[in-house]
């Protein structure tokens, strides 16, 4: 018989087992491994910081919806009559929000005073009154804070004929009742709306309904956008496509011609 041959040549042992020569990346498969983790790294995050906006604005949405039904409530208990809309929110105010917002205001970070606006006892939730995606800040003490309100009412909703105050602008009828709200029609006249960080102060958007002049500023922090409630209590956002709004940083300064978000906005504005 001939002798058996080995399937394989046999392996060192240690300590009575095989051992296989130990394993590692190479210095270029470390750097082609984390090449290819910055790769996906850069095509993931735009998408996340997408999602994260989106989600914030439908968020803002919900909060203004809210905030237009609490709306909806006081007039129908008060006999078709809107909220008020006072300029001064100040101690007293019968407005539907009090507290100022502008940076240094103690009020901005105050939430006890949203607590005091005519509209709170029918949602009692301080959370409704501000927009995740707020990019407003106040400085106290040399701390910034966050501000507690992000959003304002149409001035023509009860507030006051800002038109006529201050362009001089005739023929606009301020809405007292939701009887009132026709041209434009409920579903077209909005409500609240995100005020811009730089802008907001008062619960009171004054705007002019003509002319070229910007007054109070929407906001712009939904990639260009601006969130608003209507007068049928719908939430929608309205988008700014003229690079002139988007640079719009001061109130009651700039005029710009032409400009059609200026129309738009001017559109949704008031009753004539």
């Amino acid at each position: 018989m001939k002798p058996r041959c080995s399937a394989r040549p046999s392996r060192p042992q240690a300590h009575g087992r095989y051992s296989l020569p130990p394993s590692a990346f190479t210095l270029i498969e470390l750097l082609v491994v984390i090449a290819i983790i910055a790769i996906l790294a850069g095509m993931l995050l735009p998408a996340l910081s997408k999602a994260k906006s989106k989600g914030q604005q439908t968020l803002c949405l919900g909060n203004l919806k809210q905030l237009q039904l609490c709306w909806m409530m006081y007039a129908n208990d008060h006999q078709d009559n809107l909220v008020p809309n006072d300029p001064n929110v100040g101690p007293g105010s019968k407005s539907w929000i009090l507290g100022y917002m502008q940076d240094n205001s103690l009020d901005s970070t105050n939430a006890t005073l949203l607590k005091q606006g005519t509209l709170y006892r029918y949602n009692d939730s301080v959370g409704i009154y501000r927009c995740p995606a707020d990019l407003g800040r106040s400085t106290i003490g040399g701390k910034k804070y966050l501000r507690v309100r992000s959003f304002a009412m149409n001035c023509y909703m009860n507030g006051e004929d800002v038109g006529l105050n201050y362009g001089g602008y005739r023929g606009y009828t301020v809405n007292r009742k939701t009887a009132d709200i026709t041209k434009p029609g409920p579903s077209s006249a909005f409500v609240f709306l995100d005020e811009h960080q730089n802008s907001i102060d008062d619960g009171h958007f004054g705007f002019n309904p003509e002319g070229d002049k910007w007054m109070n500023l929407p906001a712009m922090w939904h990639n260009n956008a601006c969130n608003f409630s209507f007068a049928d209590g719908h939430a929608d956002a309205l988008k700014w496509r003229d690079g002139r709004t988007l640079q719009l940083k001061v109130i009651n300064t700039v005029s710009t011609p032409n400009n059609p978000d200026l129309r738009k906005l001017q559109a949704i504005l008031a009753t004539k």
